[in-house]
């Protein structure tokens, strides 16, 4: 019995995400800081395009940058989440070698009370001599200092680019 559970489960589609980074470009006056964390958890649902990226506060740090006028306020580890619903069907009958959408996604930590919506530039590729299952995401959106006031933005000018990039692979069947 436990055997056709796994089996089961085994045979369901899905898309299977790996590769991911998130990486974050700032201005600092005139000198531009780049960084990149791929310790990040990226998940999206073949079924619905229920997508959703967490991160901690811990991936937007920056080592070359200053530490905040106040290290202790984050100290503390906390969550951040990117939710939102991708056009999957497009996605998974996608003929072209590349696509772009506008995207809404919702950041939120609920440890600040925050819940903003951010827009993305959403690219997918489908690189031409590999599978037809296989998919490479790219998202690029801006993030507002003055709107987020997240303490290790600080010192920076106000808009900070943020890209979401990951590898998907669709497994089973429609």
């Amino acid at each position: 019995m436990s055997f056709s559970i796994n089996y089961a489960a085994a045979q369901q589609a899905n898309y299977r995400t790996y590769s991911s980074v998130v990486k974050l470009s700032a201005f600092q006056g005139d000198e531009n800081y780049q960084w990149e964390n791929k310790d990040i958890v990226v998940f999206l649902d073949y079924k619905n395009g229920d997508f959703l990226v967490r991160l901690k506060n811990k991936d937007f740090y920056n080592k070359l940058h200053p530490e905040p006028a106040d290290p202790g306020e984050e100290q503390e580890e906390r969550e951040f989440l990117f939710k939102g619903i991708l056009p999957i069907r497009d996605i998974i009958n996608q003929k072209s070698n590349s696509q772009t959408y506008d995207v809404e996604l919702q950041l939120i930590c609920d440890d600040l009370r925050m819940n903003e919506t951010v827009n993305f530039k959403l690219t997918i590729s489908r690189p031409g001599s590999s599978s037809q299952n296989y998919r490479i995401f790219m998202l690029q959106g801006i993030l507002y200092n003055d709107q987020l006031n997240l303490p290790l933005f600080e010192g920076f000018n106000n808009e900070i680019e943020l890209f979401i990039n990951f590898n998907g692979y669709f497994e089973g069947s429609y």
